[in-house]
């Protein structure tokens, strides 16, 4: 036995490495389940997902991949890096939904154990473990990991650069101010100025309570970090930029940023309180672990690294409550130091908040089970919804199997069985176990259940217009274009040409019906 004062008798630092060790395999699987099962089980969701597949098929089918064309029309909405993943992950396992997923589920479980990494160097394995599983089993980040979008990517290198910039200022070394540069450059190629206001931000703000300014202003000129990023984010920019000129900088720069700002685009606007309702929800169901971590904010002052992490999530709900455009995503940029935080707090809550995560996990399963029958009773007593949502929701029901419930039962009773083996498992196993079980719950009940009611009739609909010219009159789904696997320009149709819309946006041209589900109509112009 090693009788120094602070050190483990050995048999128990085995024990303790021993229970770790499991403990990141248990991780590791729960991860790669959450991630990656029934990945292409249910449609794309319009309009983000079918745009960005569509995108992509398009790229792959006409060989073209120096710019976004989203049916025929040139996507100002994103930069390309994302399309080459996309389009790589078609290109080896073909053109379907689960490759259109397939990079964000590996961005997303890079993202977790770059930060369970990044935790277990620096507040312990425990807090590390605990940090990694809030982030695989949360709704947000697990959802935003199994979109065909450019986000999980984004968060990803959001992470990287934060945690790198942290490297650079506890050390002073200048590698991982090099990397920090790479990864926003790379961000910058997913999703723009983002990747580089965000840990910017938190930098500054860090340094300048640190009154350490000339140290902000040295990261910030630093010779080489530029170098890279312009050797990285440069050449598509400057190609975008000579190939589609002006409309480049008008539609992704002033609208898609910062139009996204200044004015609310596409109806997604909100109250100045709606992300402080929105990031309990995305944390789901880890979110009463907020309580030991804001009662503590005050204290983190005094501890340099939790004041960077509070700098860093904070920014994100302010900065963009003040934006116009709110889109529930844009909370996930500070989930990252909000999961290392709520980890770290529960040593001083001794662990109490954690019983909370499966008593959320159960309601959550109980909420999302009789979704499908409070649907069907709002669109009855609703006068505000559109006859074609109409539509699609008196469906709601029919597409929800009675063994749904045996299946919601089933859930309930494995969160009820984790959570009293606390004791066995330990807290931390518990709440990680019952999270990923409703992680499944949702991917296998639940998102099918939403794909056949708001997509199902836009993909039966796509492969009865197979082989057919089909224009689009009033449908926005871009998904309805990669599912038959053709562009489907917005015009109106010539005489003979098949069309698609919606039920409450039928044309005034004569045509013959030749399909029609749910709100979704095909026709075919008639002289």
């Amino acid at each position: 036995m090693n009788g120094r004062i602070g050190f483990c008798p050995e048999p128990v630092a085995t024990s303790l490495r021993v229970r770790s060790v499991w403990a990141l395999l248990l991780l590791s699987l729960v991860v790669g389940f959450v991630f990656f099962a029934h990945l292409g089980g249910y449609p794309l969701f319009d309009v983000d997902e079918g745009a960005f597949a569509e995108a992509t098929r398009e790229m792959l089918a006409s060989g073209d991949y120096g710019f976004p064309m989203l049916d025929g029309a040139p996507r100002f909405d994103k930069p390309i890096l994302i399309y080459w993943l996309q389009a790589a992950a078609m290109a080896l396992f073909g053109v379907d939904t689960w490759s259109a997923r397939l990079p964000s589920a590996v961005a997303a479980v890079l993202w977790v154990f770059a930060t369970w990494h990044f935790a277990r160097h620096r507040f312990g394995a425990r807090p590390a473990l605990l940090a990694a599983a809030i982030l695989a089993t949360a709704i947000g980040p697990w959802a935003i990991g199994r979109a065909a979008t450019a986000d999980a990517w984004l968060n990803l290198w959001l992470a990287l650069a934060a945690f790198d910039a942290w490297r650079h200022i506890e050390s002073h070394r200048r590698a991982p101010l090099i990397r920090a540069y790479l990864w926003m450059a790379l961000g910058f190629l997913t999703k723009g100025p983002v990747a580089v206001l965000v840990p910017g931000a938190a930098v500054l703000l860090y340094c300048t309570a640190q009154r350490e300014w000339r140290r902000f202003w040295a990261m910030l000129r630093d010779p080489i970090g530029w170098l890279v990023f312009l050797a990285v984010a440069l050449p598509w920019y400057g190609y975008a930029l000579w190939r589609e000129g002006w409309a480049f900088v008008e539609g992704f720069f002033l609208k898609h940023n910062v139009q996204r700002f200044a004015d609310t685009l596409e109806r997604h606007g909100g109250d100045w309180w709606y992300f402080l309702a929105v990031t309990p929800l995305l944390l789901a169901p880890w979110t009463f672990l907020l309580v030991p971590a804001l009662t503590r904010i005050w204290a983190d002052r005094t501890v340099a690294l939790r004041r960077f992490l509070w700098f860093w999530a904070v920014f994100v709900v302010i900065f963009f409550s003040l934006a116009q455009t709110k889109l529930p995503h844009y909370a996930l940029y500070g989930i990252t130091p909000l999961a290392l935080l709520l980890a770290n707090h529960q040593d001083h809550a001794r662990g109490k908040w954690l019983a909370t995560v499966p008593v959320l996990a159960a309601l959550i399963v109980v909420i999302t089970a009789t979704l499908p029958a409070l649907l069907v009773e709002v669109a009855q007593r609703s006068d505000r919804l559109s006859p074609f949502h109409q539509a699609l929701a008196a469906s709601a029901l029919e597409a929800w199997p009675v063994e749904a419930y045996l299946a919601a039962g089933a859930v309930l009773l494995l969160i009820v069985a984790f959570w009293r083996c606390q004791a066995l498992l330990s807290s931390e196993i518990s709440a990680l176990l019952s999270a990923a079980v409703v992680c499944l719950w949702l991917a296998f009940r639940l998102l099918p259940w939403a794909g056949e009611v708001l997509q199902g009739p836009i993909q039966r609909a796509a492969v009865a217009a197979q082989g057919k010219a089909v224009v689009n009159v009033g449908l926005r789904a871009p998904s309805f274009s990669f599912y038959r696997q053709a562009i489907t320009p917005k015009r109106p149709p010539e005489p003979g040409e098949w069309f698609v819309t919606r039920i409450d946006r039928l044309p005034e041209f004569p045509y013959t019906l030749r399909y029609e589900a749910r709100g979704v109509v095909l026709g075919e112009r008639t002289p």
